[in-house]
């Protein structure tokens, strides 16, 4: 899986020399380091930060290219970051050597209000904040990923989206914050999504049970996206990958055997062929009634919401 982006890598090092310029090619796995999770390797930002300061404090050349989406764990052994993961590599470098600007090229002209594909009318996005930008990213705006935003947004690096295709059109700009004065920045959605709901009344006043459901997620590295449990703490649901859901199952039911087998709790129930709907805004928090709109449009289309969950700081809305 490494060999596309080295391959690559190295052609545009070497047509940039063609050309006349002073570049150079740096592998990326002697600047990267991460754990053994092949495939969706975290990284060890330390250890990483260090190497990328130390190389370009001496920089070889004035363009340095790098392959993205691959590291190396203390083995040396060749590691992937996972999906968006070339990126990723551009923010960590960035992060590292404290960037003025990251700007992530790619064919689309940013990140739009939302999936043009399914909305005709949508519009690109020109300015948006850090967090409505790793809001809808979380919930399926392919544009960017979530890791990539992480690592600048800790020393507020902006970020430019433009695209390859239409180097002139603005593109959109990820920043601290942004002047929008829409209540709703874009509509998001992930599909093939599957409902786990523990409940039972053995779980009403009793601490922990909540703890011991996302332990045996996470031994499974199950990732959890939508989270809402009833007031009287009888259920608890969670969103999770309909992919993930047969181990889910099992190592949930595993984990309450006993009070399942006590029936204080029911077997873990999965409802699966749904998806999330996201509104994201850091102004909604300033006007009123946006909740019942979203639920009006829903249901003048006849669409069953099964869960419901809202941030605390009120940028985020999930049906």
């Amino acid at each position: 899986m490494s060999f596309g982006e080295l391959l690559s890598s190295y052609l545009v090092a070497e047509k940039l020399k063609i050309h006349g310029l002073n570049a150079a090619w740096k592998d990326s796995r002697e600047l990267i380091m991460t754990d053994d999770h092949f495939g969706n390797a975290q990284v060890d930002q330390e250890m990483t930060e260090h190497q990328i300061t130390r190389f370009f404090q001496h920089p070889p050349a004035d363009y340095i290219v790098v392959p993205g989406f691959i590291a190396a764990n203390s083995e040396r052994d060749t590691t992937t970051l996972g999906r968006g993961g070339s990126d990723y590599t551009a923010a960590i470098i960035a992060a590292a050597m404290d960037a003025n600007l990251l700007e992530i090229w790619t064919d689309v002209s940013g990140m739009m209000t939302a999936d043009p594909r399914m909305v005709p009318q949508a519009i690109t996005i020109p300015h948006i904040s850090y967090a409505e930008a790793m809001e809808l990213s979380h919930f399926g705006a392919k544009v960017i990923y979530p890791p990539t935003i992480q690592p600048v947004m800790s020393r507020r690096i902006p970020i430019w989206i433009k695209n390859t295709f239409a180097p002139h059109d603005y593109g959109t700009l990820i920043q601290d914050k942004a002047e929008n004065r829409v209540p709703v920045t874009g509509i998001s959605g992930i599909q093939h999504i599957a409902l786990l709901t523990l409940e039972g009344s053995g779980m009403v006043g009793i601490p922990g049970f909540s703890k011991r459901l996302f332990d045996a997620l996470l031994k499974e590295r199950i990732n959890v996206i939508l989270i809402t449990q009833s007031s009287s703490e009888h259920s608890i649901t969670v969103g999770i990958h309909e992919t993930d859901m047969l181990k889910a199952k099992a190592a949930v039911d595993s984990e309450f055997s006993q009070e399942i087998f006590d029936k204080k709790i029911a077997p873990l129930l999965v409802e699966k062929d749904l998806c999330i709907v996201a509104a994201v805004g850091d102004n909604m928090k300033n006007y009123h009634g946006l909740s019942g709109k979203l639920f009006g449009a829903l249901g003048r289309n006849a669409i069953n919401v099964r869960a419901i969950a809202q941030g605390s700081t009120e940028k985020i809305y999930r049906p």
